[in-house]
């Protein structure tokens, strides 16, 4: 009786660092975002096997992008196809080689192709490569009485890719913010839109300011706003800090782990709130 279990690994831009390798257990694949553009129609992805077994290859496409709950949860769901109306490149991207056996210490070079239609809208585009691996991990093998089962462990890493065509631009809006003190932290919640035709990737600058200007406790988050997104903040009060605080949040494109031209030319965005 076989039954399979994926691990997936999300190389998403609002829960990821775009520019850097993947590892999983199985298969490293780098970067982990890939943008191809209207001039070349082309990218590449870089696959190693770094263990002790053979890994068989898929590489799939799918659509999905981060999208958040009312808590500032970020998640990505896939599907094979994407809602009516959303810029899909996925009936039109294709991997090359699609299949393949990585043997241990093994790197491969996958080709990814784009094929648009003619008379495409300018804008950006978007989908993920699924690159699953299998074979690297021995089956979990667990018995219920006389009953045994063996998991096929499959690994999948997402890769976040985006087709622009034509003049892409992009920008932010902030719709609300605001942040509340309970038992010793600072949680924040701060919903933002994007601007033009293309997604905004690139993070959000968080500082605690008090009553004197002084920047308590900070953080440095990756952020991606394909449509609109809700993200959480939630920083450490220090200990003898009192008094009336406020947050300063800085929205720009200021990412050393992006590949060169990931991240569109935007001007800074910044906000304060007060703390309740």
């Amino acid at each position: 009786m076989m039954r399979k279990r994926w691990r997936i690994l999300l190389g998403l831009c609002a829960v990821i660092a775009l520019g850097m390798a993947v590892r999983a257990a199985a298969v490293s694949v780098s970067p982990v975002a890939l943008y191809i553009d209207d001039r070349t129609r082309t990218g590449t992805l870089t696959l190693f096997n770094p263990g002790t077994r053979p890994e068989e290859i898929t590489v799939e496409f799918a659509f999905g992008y981060p999208v958040s709950d009312d808590s500032g949860n970020v998640s990505v769901p896939l599907s094979a196809e994407a809602p009516a109306g959303e810029p899909s490149a996925v009936p039109w991207l294709r991997a090359f080689p699609r299949r393949m056996v990585l043997e241990p210490g093994q790197r491969q070079v996958v080709r990814v192709v784009a094929q648009p239609p003619a008379g495409l809208s300018q804008g950006e585009y978007w989908s993920r490569v699924l690159v699953r691996s299998r074979g690297g991990q021995p089956p979990i093998e667990q018995r219920d009485g006389d009953v045994a089962v063996k998991l096929d462990v499959e690994t999948v890493v997402v890769v976040a890719l985006s087709y622009r065509n034509g003049d892409v631009v992009t920008g932010l809006r902030l719709v609300s913010a605001s942040a509340k003190r309970a038992d010793g932290s600072v949680t924040a919640l701060v919903d933002v839109e994007r601007q033009g035709n293309a997604a905004f990737i690139g993070r959000i600058l968080s500082e605690l300011v008090d009553a004197e200007g002084r920047v308590v406790a900070e953080s440095d988050e990756v952020l991606a706003v394909y449509r609109s997104i809700r993200r959480r903040v939630d920083l450490t009060v220090p200990d003898g800090v009192t008094g009336p605080l406020r947050i300063r949040f800085r929205f720009d494109t200021e990412r050393d782990d992006l590949p060169p031209g990931a991240a569109l030319p935007v001007a800074p965005l910044t906000h304060e709130v007060a703390v309740q």
